[in-house]
């Protein structure tokens, strides 16, 4: 680490501290050559996988818009604010860690719609109904008896 005094390109590692909110480490660090100390933090970088949309353009996550998407399916159901805040932290969590380059939309919909039906089933059902790109009525009722019979084994 380059010291942020004198450019000095060496310097050494005084004390290092695990900080467990962040996922981070702090280090205490000191430059040989003019002596000063400084800290830094290290975090690692986790890139967010693009989504694939149906016109196979690649596009960034957006968490806003998944959380807009929700709100929206939310109305008139029993989904709380807090619910629908969790479950868009749950699905950035999960394409974090996924290690993947890229993922398509409808995997990142099935994604939030297996979450949205363990919490409630009508707004399940509204995302769908945005998300799913139903060829026709029979694929929709098809979709949702299933969805209905997972939602009464959970």
């Amino acid at each position: 680490m380059k010291c942020p005094f004198c450019a000095h390109p060496d310097t050494r590692v005084a004390d290092s501290r695990l900080i467990e909110e962040r996922n981070a480490v702090r280090r205490r660090r000191h430059c040989p050559n003019c002596g000063k100390r400084f800290g830094t933090l290290e975090t690692a970088e986790l890139k967010m996988p693009a989504v694939i949309g149906t016109d196979k353009k690649r596009s960034p996550f957006n968490a806003q818009r998944l959380r807009n998407d929700l709100t929206a399916a939310a109305r008139k159901s029993a989904l709380t604010p807090e619910q629908i805040d969790e479950t868009v932290r749950l699905t950035e969590h999960r394409l974090y860690t996924s290690g993947q380059r890229d993922i398509p939309s409808a995997a990142l919909a099935d994604m939030v719609l297996k979450e949205l039906l363990r919490q409630d089933t009508e707004a399940a059902v509204r995302f769908a109904a945005l998300h799913k790109h139903f060829d026709n009525p029979s694929d929709f009722a098809s979709w949702l008896a299933q969805a209905v019979k997972t939602d009464r084994k959970a």
